[in-house]
């Protein structure tokens, strides 16, 4: 590493300051505004080399995907240690997270209520809190995920932080991973520096995937130039932004199977011609709609390869998935300590409130869930930050599941608990609830992700039961087969699997019983898969409703498998409270056995497929009728 004063001293002789020149130059003429200027660039250059530190942490290789295994009944009990930072590592993120805490809390930064405020943005960048994980060499922090999500709690407790996080992990995290040298240096620097602000514009109406983007890009003729048309919807930061990172359709390839669009990343400047844009009222988040009318963008704006960019969607969308886990973790522990004053507030010497049980186990569960959410997303984190290249795609949409429905349920609790006061608007239980709706709605509803979850771990699954579900399809070809299957699977049927994966061992011995709960959950689903899969074969992708169902299953077993390995370190190593996360972890993972019973018998109880054909019929005439026909209950014939 240089030595400053060293360093500084060659400047100087290279780039002499002013107040040099004009003490001992013979010249009047002032030194030129341009040489400062080079004098100062260069110096903070050197700067950021010498306050490069090399990230010595080498990933392990590779593992097989968690939870899609579960659906065959395989546990990585690797997994069960759950992820650590170094002490060193874990002594300056916070540090540096601290110290961001101090900064977001400053006068001047509270009363910021836009990115669109330079300062603001300067202010982070002077502490590398824009481009977490840059690289260094564009001043950025290389940070890890499990490092990132700390950094993201922080930001979340800001009014700003949404907008932030859709910042940070969706604009400039695609020219972090995607963007080439020379949109890294144009675009992206200035940006970190906090001059610049990024958008991520994939939103638009009535589409429910991005195979049915409607705006356009084509080649013109001179192939210096792609011309985009198109309007892209709800875009964060849409506003203040000065670039856009927009995907287009660039060309539609038709196969057999239909017709399949490719798409292309773009990095548009927003004052380009034919970029305009219009707020959308009504959010506490900034949002826009922007419309592109021929908007030339030069070729070397491209983001990774043309007619490449659905990868860079999914990889971008599931790392947002994941700092989700962060954002509404923080929201739901602020609405937790909210209602817990709440409680101690209204209680009087004549009425200890906090005393009762409905209130005392109300807080426990929304604890319970909180610590599921907030495991859930570390032990996420976690893998993408100890493996290399690890398939983490489903765990990322878990998360969003599991972090945003824990925030939403608290919201509303505390809207209950609240009462009469929650009719005001301004009202915080009112602001945290419509907070978390943003999380449950934007970009992707959880409906989508539980068919994404079920789906994407059944396609795994089925490559290796294929020859398996064949047989149970065909009985009358594969007798022997049925017969062996028919007597092995009669404790599936009772509901009384046999728990043989001896999870217990690889935990504290205090978490044995819920271990048993852990088993009984990847057992059901293993089970349930295998019946899904025999039942339906390539007509599930239609079955929406068991397609929920199990994927609720596959939540709760991730969930519980981060609480546990969870609890086990925090316990094994002496952590603060860490007997109460044995009784939270206890107490998530009964409950959630519990679910996962009654989840799995619905989902091969001809009871249960009855009732649901009744309730689809009524669904079906509804959809024919327009509107909920059922006569008012005073009505009569005669």
């Amino acid at each position: 590493m240089f030595n400053m004063f060293c360093l500084r001293q060659h400047l100087n002789r290279t780039y002499l300051p002013k107040s040099f020149l004009f003490k001992y130059s013979t010249s009047i003429k002032p030194i030129s505004k341009e040489n400062e200027e080079h004098y100062e660039k260069e110096l903070k250059q050197f700067e950021t080399l010498t306050n490069i530190t090399k990230r010595t942490r080498q990933k392990k290789s590779q593992r097989p995907p968690f939870v899609k295994n579960l659906l065959l009944g395989t546990f990585d009990t690797e997994i069960l240690t759950f992820p650590q930072l170094e002490k060193e590592e874990v002594q300056n993120v916070e540090k540096e997270t601290d110290n961001l805490g101090k900064i977001l809390k400053q006068k001047h930064m509270i009363g910021a209520n836009s990115l669109s405020n330079k300062n603001f943005r300067q202010n982070l960048s002077d502490v590398k809190a824009i481009g977490l994980q840059a690289s260094q060499f564009l001043d950025g922090r290389e940070s890890t995920p499990l490092e990132v999500m700390k950094y993201l709690q922080v930001f979340s407790e800001h009014r700003l932080g949404d907008s932030i996080i859709h910042h940070e992990q969706l604009g400039l995290q695609t020219l972090v991973k995607y963007g080439s040298e020379l949109l890294q240096k144009k675009y992206l620097y200035p940006v970190i520096k906090g001059e610049k602000l990024l958008a991520f514009c994939l939103n638009e109406n009535k589409i429910n995937d991005i195979q049915g983007l409607n705006t356009k890009a084509e080649l013109s003729k001179d192939k210096k130039y792609w011309i985009l048309n198109g309007q892209k919807s709800y875009v964060v930061n849409g506003i203040s932004a000065d670039y856009l990172i927009v995907f287009a359709l660039t060309d539609v390839v038709i196969k057999d199977s239909g017709k399949e669009v490719k798409l292309t990343g773009f990095l548009v400047e927003k004052d380009f011609q034919g970029v305009k844009w219009e707020k959308i009222e009504g959010s506490d988040i900034e949002l826009a709609n922007i419309v592109f009318e021929n908007t030339e963008v030069p070729c070397e704006n491209v983001i990774g390869e043309v007619n490449n960019a659905e990868g860079i969607i999914n990889t971008i969308i599931t790392d947002f998935r994941l700092s989700c886990g962060a954002a509404c973790s923080t929201l739901t522990k602020n609405l937790i300590n909210k209602l817990l004053n709440k409680i101690l507030e209204d209680s009087s010497d004549n009425l200890e409130l906090y005393k009762t049980q409905t209130e005392r186990y109300k807080l426990g569960e929304l604890a319970a869930n909180l610590y599921a959410a907030e495991s859930a997303a570390y032990l996420t984190a976690g893998l993408q930050d100890w493996y290399e290249n690890q398939d983490t795609a489903v765990e990322s949409a878990i998360v969003k599941v599991l972090s945003s429905e824990a925030a939403y349920n608290a919201s509303t609790i505390c809207l209950d608990a609240v009462g009469l006061s929650a009719v005001s608007k301004n009202h915080w239980t009112r602001t945290l609830h419509e907070k978390a709706i943003d999380y449950l709605t934007l970009y992707e509803t959880n409906e989508n992700q539980r068919l994404f979850i079920a789906l994407t771990g059944l396609q795994h699954a089925g490559l290796s039961l294929a020859e398996k579900i064949k047989k149970i399809r065909n009985p009358l070809f594969h007798g022997a087969f049925t017969l062996m299957r028919a007597f092995a699977g009669q404790r599936d049927l009772t509901d009384d699997p046999k728990l043989n994966l001896g999870l217990k061992h690889y935990l504290h011995p205090s978490l044995g019983p819920a271990s048993e709960h852990l088993e009984y959950g990847i057992k059901r689903l293993e089970f349930a898969t295998e019946n899904i899969l025999s039942k339906y074969g390539l007509e599930v992708i239609n079955e929406h409703v068991d397609l929920c169902r199990l994927a609720n299953v596959i939540i709760e077993c991730y969930a519980m498998t981060a609480v546990l390995a969870r609890a086990s370190r925090s316990y094994c190593i002496g952590l603060q409270n860490s007997d109460c996360e044995l009784l939270l972890a206890a107490a998530y993972c009964n409950a959630a056995k519990d679910r996962v019973q009654k989840t799995v018998i619905s989902l091969y109880s001809y009871v249960h497929k009855n009732i649901d054909q009744n309730v689809i019929d009524v669904g079906k005439q509804m959809t024919k009728r327009g509107e909920y026909f059922i006569k008012n209950p005073l009505t009569r014939n005669f």
